[in-house]
């Protein structure tokens, strides 16, 4: 039983499931690239003060527990390991949407982190009860931030550069996971190149870019870093 469960879990990332403790190599140890933009992120929340500090800290746990869960479903693929790896990326997203709409609809603090915690519930219980919803959920928390990004560019506090290193991350981190899936074109199941484990690197860096470009929306005008 447990045999035909592992052979399931990430078998459409092209890579060959082996025996060991990281059962696909490759993609395990790429996903630590999401830890690494959440440490960085957990480190620049010391720039400033009051909630966006607050938002950077939870933004970079959030990050490192998607490593955390995409390791786990790459690597030792234990029971849970599929829920942990939807879960925390699923949360990511919708917490950034959130944060995205909190700011350009002026809404309470406490009225903000409680849809963020609401939700994140709501996917978990929505997870838990059907693990096939996962495409759905994405579906829908990515036009949430589609739409949430529309309404932050309304105010025009948005960093160029980054936004645009974000836009151009999360298109190639796409276009690699779709090309690197089993049975694509650039999939070779024992090579070191993996496709799949360059979606893990550029989608890190796409999400790590696009929280930098938004950042000055929720910050006052005089309060500003320079990072």
């Amino acid at each position: 039983m447990l045999l035909a469960l592992y052979q399931r879990i990430g078998e459409s990332d092209c890579e060959t499931i082996g025996s060991g403790f990281l059962a696909q190599p490759i993609n395990a140890i790429s996903s630590l690239a999401f830890a690494v933009i959440g440490l960085a992120a957990m480190w620049w929340a010391t720039r400033v003060q009051g909630n966006e500090r607050v938002v950077r800290v939870v933004f970079g746990v959030l990050m490192v527990l998607t490593g955390a869960g995409s390791v786990m479903f790459h690597g030792p693929q234990g029971p849970g390991s599929q829920f942990g790896h939807d879960v925390t990326f699923l949360v990511t997203v919708w917490f950034v949407a959130v944060v995205n709409v909190a700011v350009t609809l002026r809404w309470k603090r406490a009225f903000s982190w409680a849809l963020i915690i609401v939700g994140g519930l709501v996917i978990s219980l929505a997870l838990v009860l059907s693990p096939g919803l996962t495409n759905v959920l994405m579906v829908v928390t990515v036009i949430l931030l589609v739409i949430s990004d529309v309404t932050l560019h309304r105010k025009g506090r948005v960093r160029t550069r980054w936004y645009v290193a974000s836009l151009v991350a999360i298109i190639a981190a796409v276009v690699m996971f779709l090309l690197g899936r089993t049975g694509a074109p650039l999939c070779d199941p024992d090579s070191l190149f993996q496709g799949h484990g360059v979606w893990h690197l550029l989608g890190a860096v796409a999400l790590g870019a696009y929280f930098v470009a938004t950042s000055d929306s929720r910050i006052p005008e005089g309060n500003r870093d320079e990072t």
